[in-house]
């Protein structure tokens, strides 16, 4: 099909909203700005085109001296002078205001009316992407669907912050207060742990006697149905919506200030990117641009999986090394007594359900793997066996001589164990233990389809090895960096159980910046362990430190436990003096596996 794209790189218009310019000088006699002097006709003018009725000026009278604030129908605006071009009959109002030393003061708004309706302001080739054309109308879908699917973009949702490409999106305005410092497009498949997996419902935009738009909010049910009006500003790239919303999540409704102003960063045929401004106070986040992705009715209804790559399982190029040990033939799992299944996505990874409960006793399900002789026995929950032979393939799928047994594991009956048709289960993912270099644990996963017949995730069994008198252990690593991001790093311990340990870093720095501990995939099996920091010692003489001001928090995955000693970012920083050393620093920390409470507070 065709595709007609128009990708715009500018966000003059919605400025207004994030950035207001300080004017050098005020103007207005002595006193300060009141809305009872920014009056229609005194302070600014609103005026029709003497040829074009349709056409309406928005001019400011104040002088250069003022930064006018405008909103009106097709947006938000900060120039001198105005022009609206209004296709449709109807009243309208504008608002007018001014940046002044105490802040923004706007005057109290006034209506113009356009009596007639104009077709050439909506044969812009804009408006007939976004609705269809004048008589037709246009419905549109969030770009990620109740099985977790996104169509098109990699996700429905992207970040715009406040990197060095910020400028260039918005025509050299400055960044707002407060705006976080980075840009984020989503990864594949949908993001589930930024946006719940849903059908989202519909909008639908037309031009039937007006420009009219709905949005059926099916997640957010203080919405509901919506039924509005819009005005597009062709030359800005705005979207105007009144009395009704785009399509969002519900974990953002109360992060922007005003849906209805919408800059269009992207629109064809078949895709669409609205951009909203995330306020900094209400999400306590930073300012930033939202920009969900959007996909048009036609191309929802006739995608099919092969217009796109679709991810895969990914697995280490020495991964048999592990799952086939040569030391080590027959590998006997059993179902997690913890998280015996999840849902994963595409390519492997776990999408973290954990609002399904699990039936009891599948914790005695047992797989017994035998790579010498390609034989499998399987232990269901009722304490049957079922053996056979299997093969293992380069992408890491097993094929299973039968079918294996099924099973309900939630209980719910939301999920089930059981092979593919074609006796199939697929590597997931794996771990292996620090301290031994052994294989921990073993994701399965078996396919799960849409009602075409297309793949959209898999049902994950998560196995963990059985090991003799086995004793799990966490490694342990303190690292310390200096101004210039100079790495020393103590020798690693292994924890596996409550006690002190101690670690050393050897060298010298005369820039201390940072020192942090990390106990690695900790938190997964001991969600309650703590660490306290019970003493430091610089070149062998001990420091004052306050173990309460010491953060706890997650290290570069979600299972580290990390205790930050000297956080350039936080209320350690002044510390950094302390740490200057000729020759090591010593810490001795305390570790228990279940202290009571969560180690992360909520």
């Amino acid at each position: 099909m065709k595709l007609k794209s128009f990708i715009y790189l500018c966000i003059a218009s919605v400025i207004a909203l994030f950035s207001a310019c300080s004017p050098d000088e005020y103007d207005l006699g002595a006193k300060d700005v009141t809305p009872d002097d920014l009056v229609e006709g005194i302070a600014y003018t609103v005026t029709h085109d003497a040829n074009n009725p349709n056409i309406v000026y928005l001019e400011s009278k104040l002088g250069a001296s003022y930064t006018p604030l405008w909103s009106h129908p097709q947006g938000r605006s900060q120039k001198q002078k105005v022009t609206l071009q209004i296709a449709f009959p109807g009243t309208y109002e504008v608002k007018f205001g001014v940046e002044t030393r105490g802040g923004v003061v706007y005057g109290n708004p006034v209506t113009f009316k356009v009596d007639n309706f104009y077709a050439e302001f909506v044969s812009d080739e804009l408006w007939e992407l976004l609705s269809g054309g004048v008589g037709n109308a246009k419905t549109w879908y969030l770009d990620l669907d109740a099985y977790g699917l996104s169509r098109y973009f990699v996700g429905p949702l992207f970040f715009y912050g406040t990197d060095d490409s910020w400028e260039t999106v918005t025509n050299g305005v400055k960044l707002p207060d407060g705006s976080d410092s980075w840009s984020w497009d989503a990864d594949w498949p949908g993001n589930s742990w930024i946006m719940d997996a849903a059908d989202f419902g519909t909008m639908t935009f037309d031009l039937k006697d007006g420009a009219n738009v709905v949005v059926e909010h099916k997640t957010i049910s203080g919405r509901g149905t919506e039924k509005g009006t819009y005005m597009l500003d062709v030359n800005e790239h705005t979207l105007r919506m009144t009395d009704a919303t785009p399509l969002h999540d519900t974990n953002r409704d109360g992060v922007v200030i005003d849906w209805g102003d919408i800059k269009i960063l992207s629109l064809t045929e078949n895709t669409m990117q609205l951009a909203v401004l995330r306020d900094a106070a209400l999400s306590g986040e930073g300012a930033c641009l939202l920009v969900y992705n959007f996909i048009s009715q036609d191309y929802y209804d006739n995608w099919t999986p092969g217009e796109q790559v679709e991810p895969e399982p990914s697995l280490p190029a020495d991964w048999r090394d592990y799952v086939e040990p040569k030391t080590n033939r027959v590998i006997t799992y059993k179902l997690s007594d913890d998280t015996p299944f999840d849902w994963c996505n595409l390519d492997g990874s776990v999408k973290g359900i954990n609002t399904v409960p699990a039936r009891g006793g599948i914790e005695e399900v047992t797989l017994v793997i035998n790579s010498g002789t390609g034989e499998y026995t399987i232990t269901d929950i009722d304490g049957a066996e079922h053996s056979g032979e299997y093969t293992l393939s380069n992408e890491g799928i097993y094929t299973f001589s039968e079918a294996l047994p099924e099973m309900a594991l939630s209980a719910d009956g939301r999920a089930w164990f059981k092979s593919n048709a074609d006796h199939t289960l697929r590597i997931m993912s794996y771990e292996t233990s620090d301290y031994s270099g052994g294989l921990t644990d073993l994701w399965l996963g078996s396919q799960e389809l849409d009602d075409q017949g297309n793949l959209y995730q898999y049902m994950g069994y998560h196995f963990v090895v059985q090991t003799a008198d086995a004793v799990k252990s966490f490694k342990a690593t303190l690292s310390f960096f200096d101004e210039n991001w100079t790495f020393f790093e103590a020798a690693p311990l292994f924890i596996s159980g409550n006690g002190d340990y101690t670690f050393e870093i050897k060298g010298a720095s005369d820039k201390p910046y940072g020192m942090f501990l990390d106990i690695h995939k900790i938190l997964k099996d001991n969600p309650n362990m703590d660490v306290v920091i019970k003493d430091i010692k610089v070149d062998g003489t001990n420091i004052t430190f306050d173990d309460g001001k010491i953060d706890r928090g997650e290290g570069d995955d979600s299972t580290t436990a990390r205790r930050y000693i000297l956080n350039p970012w936080g209320e350690t920083a002044d510390d950094a003096p302390n740490y200057v050393f000729n020759a090591s620093i010593v810490v001795t920390v305390a570790v228990t596996m279940d202290n009571g409470t969560p180690f992360i507070a909520e």
